[in-house]
């Protein structure tokens, strides 16, 4: 390995190594697709720079003692308790224990008496599209506490680099609107995008792992709604009718049978408009969804997700973490981040928070952003200062914090890891190989670990505490054969 090679990465992950136990990991994985020779973010914000002044660094201030969170134990914890514990979470920021939702719901599944599934909901811009980072992540965090399924995904690609890992998605005839193609308000449900199928459409996913026994299908109830046909391996599952008085966002679980490889989506009667599917086990774990909007900024969340709808799907999903990983696209345009961004971050929490008042929130900032000036590469002047924007926001909003940008190394990362052989990075500086994906992946569910095994240090399991998830917004119906919805979410 070369002596290059970030000292901060390597000792991030040997901390990961050690916490890890059982499992084991290598960095030799190379699954997954690499988008860095195809993609291009795609951005909406001014390009006025003339108001920027050029720093060579931002440092991540302090935040004042008046804008923390006022009563830790609120959350769970004591200040006492923190400060006995002997773990420390360098790159993890989790002030009075703004994270033990997920990490009481983490202990649950491991130890409770009552064990359900914890569901994370991870938010993100191109490399999220891809599954990268989040593919890595979902596999790491299932090793430690069950698989409770692949999750939610898109029922079609708005891109051609879109991908699950462990998922094959095809499609045809289907009308696709995104949240950052319109860049308007509206109801694009959980996944950030509206799939508009008539009579014809079809939707094919294969799975690779075949041990899921039910898929959930959420998509818009509307009067003279048509009908989605379920059928796995060839055989009719049942059938979803979305025709409703009203219009208003709902959801429908068909069982499937064991060992179904191939579930095929078809739209009859009259045209249906979906969000997407998640598919579930019926053995408690963990699930991760990555919603990914290629050229995503944080505008999306605090613009374009309609706050009502966003709201009623991320209820019904009741994730224990959401995840905001925005930041990369908006490092182009400085003046933006100088002027704008920490308002809109901030208006982006707060509608996640309005919907989840009891879910754990995490912000993780950008990965390092390259930028050539000549034969030189360079960490783009804005990636600072945005890691130090969303430090000081989680910790004013009651967020934990990430900081992706120094645990991969700080400042240069990029150059040195588009230097190595292979390069960990692609031309464009932006999008990681599956190995770095690999790395950052690791960094984050270290962190994440390290804090769950803290909190156990300083929490008795809970005894014969019943659990209370945040009641469905959006009407929910089991079936094995055309079921009936009985919409009575928000209009």
């Amino acid at each position: 390995m070369p002596s290059n090679f970030p000292t901060q990465t390597l000792l991030a992950a040997a901390t990961f190594a050690a916490i890890l136990l059982a499992v084991h990991y290598g960095l030799d994985r190379t699954k997954g697709l690499d988008p860095a020779t195809t993609l291009r973010p795609i951005t909406q914000f001014p390009t006025d720079r003339t108001s920027y002044v050029p720093v060579a660094k931002v440092p991540i201030p302090p935040v004042s003692p008046t804008l923390a969170i006022p009563d830790p134990k609120a959350h769970g914890r004591s200040p006492k308790d923190a400060a006995n514990s002997t773990l420390q979470s360098e790159f993890l920021i989790d002030d009075n224990g703004v994270l033990d939702h997920f990490y009481a719901a983490l202990a649950n599944l491991s130890t409770g008496p009552n064990k359900r599934d914890v569901r994370i909901v991870h938010y993100g811009d191109s490399p999220t599209t891809a599954d990268l980072i989040t593919g890595d992540a979902r596999e790491l965090l299932q090793q430690r506490f069950g698989n409770a399924g692949p999750g939610f995904i898109l029922i079609a690609k708005p891109w051609a680099w879109y991908g699950h890992h462990g998922v094959d998605v095809s499609a045809d005839g289907w009308k696709i609107d995104t949240a950052v193609g319109s860049m308007r308000e509206a109801n694009y449900g959980l996944g950030g995008a509206i799939f508009t199928g008539p009579v014809g459409a079809t939707s094919t996913i294969h799975l690779s792992a075949h041990d899921s026994t039910a898929i959930e299908v959420e998509y818009l109830a509307e009067p003279n709604g048509g009908n989605l046909q379920v059928i796995a391996d060839g055989t009719p599952a049942g059938t979803v009718q979305t025709a409703a008085d009203t219009k208003q966002n709902a959801a429908t679980s068909i069982s499937l049978p064991p060992g179904t490889k191939k579930v095929e989506l078809r739209v009859s009667g009259s045209p249906v408009q979906l969000f997407g599917v998640a598919f579930s086990r019926d053995n408690p774990g963990l699930t991760y969804d990555s919603i990914g909007l290629n050229g995503a900024s944080t505008t999306v969340m605090s613009r374009a997700f309609n706050p009502t709808t966003f709201a009623a799907s991320l209820q019904h999903r009741n994730p224990d973490l959401v995840v905001i990983n925005y930041g990369t696209n908006e490092s182009g345009f400085p003046s933006y981040v100088e002027k704008q961004y920490e308002p809109e971050l901030i208006r982006a929490i707060g509608r996640v928070r309005s919907a989840l008042p009891n879910a754990s929130i995490l912000i993780m900032s950008p990965m390092d952003r390259g930028e050539r000036s000549g034969d030189q590469i360079s960490t783009m002047r804005a990636i600072p200062e945005i890691v130090a924007i969303q430090q000081r926001v989680a910790q004013q909003t009651g967020c934990g914090f990430f900081n992706t940008y120094q645990a991969m190394g700080g400042s240069g990362t990029m150059a040195r890891w588009y230097e190595r052989h292979p390069a960990m990075v692609g031309a464009d500086l932006i999008h990681p190989s599956p190995q770095g994906a690999r790395i950052v992946a690791q960094l984050l569910t270290g962190q994440l670990l390290i804090g769950y095994e803290r909190y156990m240090q300083n929490h008795q399991p809970p005894q014969n505490k019943p659990s209370t998830p945040v009641a469905d917004a959006m009407p929910t119906q089991a079936a094995t054969q055309t079921p009936i919805v009985k919409p009575t979410g928000v209009q």
